[in-house]
């Protein structure tokens, strides 16, 4: 895997679906447990991320 190359498409990413789109195609044939949980953490970072910045233009 190239991680240069991987880090490049993450970083155009522009929407969470993108990003849950990527890592199912970089997991492969992996669990979906395991494709579950980083689908988690997409989501609550994205989520995370969206609440401090609403507190941040709060302030």
């Amino acid at each position: 895997m190239n991680l240069e190359k991987l880090k490049e498409h993450i970083d155009s990413t522009d929407v969470v679906e993108e990003l849950i789109a990527l890592s199912r195609k970089v997991l492969g044939k992996n669990s979906d447990d395991v494709k579950t949980v980083i689908e988690m953490f997409i989501t609550k970072s994205y989520l995370m991320g969206k609440k401090n910045m609403v507190k941040t233009f709060d302030e």
